[in-house]
């Protein structure tokens, strides 16, 4: 099982290193200072997995917008030039 130990920066360091199953298995054990570092950093990891995840959002987002306005003009094409 894998452990935290040092002062809050060791600790910190060494929760990065850790994989997502290890620190599941420190974060929850009870409410020590290794247990919330160890939720600390799955929250992080969170946050910047979310922060990918808006980013193709709002790139998917900007796609479906313009796709929307070039179907718009290629239809006023067709009415305008097809007669």
């Amino acid at each position: 099982m894998a452990t935290l130990t040092g002062s809050s920066e060791q600790m910190e360091a060494q929760a990065t290193a850790l994989s997502d199953a290890e620190l599941g298995e420190v974060a929850w054990m009870n409410d020590s200072p290794q247990a919330l570092k160890a939720r600390g950093e799955i929250a992080r990891r969170a946050a910047a997995g979310n922060a990918v995840t808006l980013r193709w959002a709002k790139i998917a987002g900007w796609s479906g917008i313009i796709a929307v306005v070039l179907a718009a003009i290629a239809i006023v094409m067709q009415l305008t030039m097809g007669h």
